[in-house]
């Protein structure tokens, strides 16, 4: 039986990993990179020390991705070769789920979950973005493989794979944490079928702990993760839970408007009650339901926790940490899971199943087009803003810019045009003080001054709907473009994704 398996096995896998390869690395360089992506190159294009001072500083990740991508970056500091690392990596979890599923089921519950990853646009988008989260979906997918195994067989071999994984994702994302946490929830709950490895496994994340304890050491030294800088992230509302499930399936670049669209989340929904209602009444055969009973673990208690303490807690030092693509380690378990449904209804009813899955697949391709075609679902376009500037900025000419907008320029290395940093103040009276003190005679010595407003999507999954009118709202209520429509004369205005760019004439 086993011989006969594996050639159908392989059969699939390379055209699987190929289309796969072929998703995440078309139109790579296509979009400009956003503020995260020129800060993920500008951290990694530092010495090692100032690296590992300014991930310190910001407290939002861990330092690993940053120290990969600045080995990477040998290669080049393009917008190809950056997203390139992600690309590669992304793949490679493509491969990984076809052991991780055919652990938890049959060799067709691999070849589903790795093609339901193949064509995840939620997958793909991360896949082809300059930060951790394509990484963080590889080594999570590595650790809970390794861990299912464990689960049958402790050998050295598997502790290794294992141990090592879990140690780099804690030195990638922090969500790792609730990770590690629903793997020990569920070999408590079952603790009698698994008492021995149960204590091996608190003994391995002891070290895991202890080799991972100096970076947390410093986190704490230094103001612990109050100072993070994500206070920016909103509370959660009961329907996150939903739009998460969405997202996780059609992923940010679809219509969360369109009906048809809400229809393909609420039907995964449903195949999700599905699984969790025959794994509660005990109608699968019971080494399979307990893998598929970890696997669920791994979907929901990240999940359910991520989610209550990100609600409006009336706490002094309370933050949310809810955004789906903090969640993205989970996305494996959800496909699982929506595979094993899918194809439980297919060998029960063919027609059904085949039904199931096409009314999946084709919201699935349209926003996989979108991703790649419709620029409405594209990053901010610091790239095209800049190079309005560059090409027609004049002598004299000067920007003016926010604290943090200095990443994207030197990244895109604007020269062409001063910066002047106008720093964020409290009132509209503040800011008039300070230009009229500050600006008021360096603008005068100018012919033109510009000025960038940037809108970043703060939603927690990243839906685009209602952007442009967010962007222009912002424009309005800016208190620099106020004074500078009081004091000087508006040539033009240019608005891109997430960025609006305008232009004053002060002569």
């Amino acid at each position: 039986m086993k011989s006969r398996g594996w050639p159908e096995h392989y059969r699939w896998m390379l055209p699987i990993l190929t289309l796969a390869f072929l998703l995440r690395i078309a139109y790579l360089d296509a979009q400009s990179l956003w503020w995260d992506e020129a800060f993920s190159t500008t951290v990694s294009s530092m010495d090692l020390h100032s690296l590992l001072v300014t991930v310190l500083g910001d407290r939002v990740h861990p330092p690993l991705y940053y120290l990969v991508l600045r080995f990477w970056l040998i290669l080049g500091q393009s917008e190809f070769v950056v997203r390139a690392l992600s690309a590669f990596v992304g793949v490679l979890a493509v491969a990984s789920m076809f052991p991780m599923a055919d652990v938890v089921g049959k060799r067709r519950l691999g070849v589903i979950s790795a093609f339901a990853l193949a064509i995840s646009p939620l997958h793909i988008w991360y896949s082809q973005e300059a930060r951790m989260y394509s990484l963080i979906v590889l080594l999570v997918l590595l650790g809970n493989y390794f861990f299912a195994r464990l689960l049958r067989r402790g050998n050295l071999a598997n502790w290794l794979g294992y141990s090592i994984s879990m140690l780099l994702a804690m030195h990638t994302h922090y969500l790792t944490l609730f990770i590690i946490l629903a793997q020990m929830t569920y070999l408590t709950v079952m603790r009698q079928r698994y008492r021995g490895l149960l204590r091996k496994w608190l003994l391995c994340m002891l070290i895991v702990g202890l080799l991972s304890a100096p970076w947390f050491i410093a986190i704490f030294l230094t103001g612990g993760f109050y100072q993070a800088s994500i206070s920016w992230i909103r509370s959660v509302a009961p329907d996150d839970l939903f739009w998460t499930v969405y997202d996780f399936g059609l992923g940010s670049t679809s219509d969360n408007g369109n009906p048809f669209n809400i229809l393909a989340a609420l039907l995964m929904t449903a195949i999700l009650v599905y699984v969790s209602v025959r794994l509660l009444v005990g109608k699968i055969a019971l080494q399979q339901r307990n893998m598929l009973c970890f696997v669920w673990f791994w979907l929901s208690l990240p999940l359910i926790f991520v989610f209550l303490i990100s609600l409006d807690w009336p706490l002094p030092q309370k933050r949310s940490i809810y955004m789906d693509r903090f969640l993205i380690p989970l996305l494996p378990a959800f496909l699982i899971l929506v595979g094993y449904g899918i194809a439980q209804i297919f060998e029960r009813k063919r027609t059904l199943g085949t039904l199931t899955a096409i009314a999946l697949l084709i919201p699935i391709g349209a926003s996989t087009c979108s991703l790649f075609l419709d620029q409405t679902y594209h990053r901010d376009d610091w790239r095209q803003a800049i190079t309005e500037i560059r090409e027609n900025a004049r002598s004299g000419d000067i920007l003016l810019v926010r604290p943090h907008h200095y990443v994207p320029l030197y990244y895109y290395d604007l020269r062409e045009v001063p910066w002047y940093t106008v720093p964020y103040l409290e009132s509209a009276q503040e800011y008039e003080t300070f230009l009229d003190t500050h600006l008021s005679t360096r603008l005068s010595e100018a012919g033109r001054v510009w000025t960038m407003i940037v809108c970043e999507n703060t939603d927690p999954h990243r839906f685009v709907r209602g952007a442009r009118q967010r962007l222009m709202a912002m424009a309005e209520k800016d208190a620099v473009r106020a004074w500078l429509l009081q004091n000087y004369q508006p040539l033009e205005e240019r608005v891109y994704n997430g960025v609006y760019l305008s232009l004053y004439d002060t002569e």
